[in-house]
């Protein structure tokens, strides 16, 4: 691969065998490198091929400006969260947002400054696996760098990995969690407090509410298709009245803190969710 560009002492912009662009990082790759230069296969650290223009000039912007040791970490931490997951993880996006936290997280702690994280009761509700994926990270970061950040950090980590599981924007995280954890606030009131959170029917409960979020955010239309059929709509409303009335409450929830309209469609699966996991003992 030759070097078409030096970024730094420890990135560099490269041509692999095929004409294909790409960025490598490693601790001294690109020393004492000019352009047109090979590049020392026994220093490459990561290599990252990004198609997207915008991105990749975000990725270079990011491994030109943050020190070494933390794009080194993060890049590990990446890698472990991606593990974590069956489903595909934007793994760049999350590289450039979480080595640009976790690098400034750093730098206020050496500072003495720390943020509360007001998310934190919710995200710990709602989103659990992302959590505690934070914590490992600070753990990390503790044990590598011999660097302690405030627990609450764990949380704003977290909503990084939220963002590129559900491939939003970080603007959308704390309203999307703030509805799932309303939702089901309402719902275990509904339920007189008589759901079982442990239950694989609860969690697919909160992955559908995570996803529903998602959707009315980003504007993603839910199609009616079943409630065109009149039978079936009035079928699901006598059938599971009781759990299509819970449905109605989180729709007026919605509506009122997000000014955002549930289908007809997407009641009705809210109702067959709702019917599972108030069953489940």
């Amino acid at each position: 691969m030759k070097i078409i560009k030096v970024i730094n002492n420890n990135t560099v912009c490269a041509l692999d065998k095929k004409g294909k662009e790409q960025i490598i990082s490693g601790k001294g790759i690109g020393f004492s490198k000019k352009r047109g230069d090979e590049v020392d296969s026994a220093q490459i650290q990561k290599i990252y091929m990004i198609a997207d223009s915008a991105l990749r000039k975000r990725m270079v912007e990011c491994l030109a400006e943050i020190p070494y040791e933390h794009i080194r970490l993060t890049s590990d931490l990446v890698d472990h969260i991606s593990e974590q997951f069956s489903q595909e993880v934007l793994k760049e996006s999350l590289m450039i947002s979480l080595s640009d936290h976790i690098s400034f997280a750093i730098e206020r702690q050496k500072q003495g400054i720390n943020f509360a994280n007001p998310l934190m009761d919710s995200i710990h509700d709602c989103f659990p696996e992302e959590l505690a994926l934070g914590n490992y990270c600070l753990e990390e970061i503790r044990r590598q760098l011999g660097i302690s950040l405030h627990k609450d950090e764990a949380g704003f980590i977290a909503m990084h990995i939220i963002n590129a599981r559900l491939h939003t924007n970080m603007g959308q995280v704390p309203d999307i969690t703030k509805l799932v954890n309303g939702c089901a606030e309402i719902a275990d009131t509904f339920y007189q407090g008589k759901l079982d959170k442990t239950t694989v029917s609860y969690e697919r409960f909160l992955v559908h509410l995570k996803y529903l979020a998602k959707r009315l955010f980003q504007s993603q239309e839910f199609s009616n298709v079943l409630s065109r059929d009149e039978e079936i709509l009035s079928f699901v409303r006598q059938k599971f009245q009781k759990h299509y009335r819970c449905a109605k409450c989180l729709q007026d929830y919605i509506l009122k803190n997000f000014a955002r309209t549930i289908s007809e469609d997407e009641m009705m699966t809210l109702a067959f969710h709702l019917k599972k996991v108030s069953e489940s003992r």
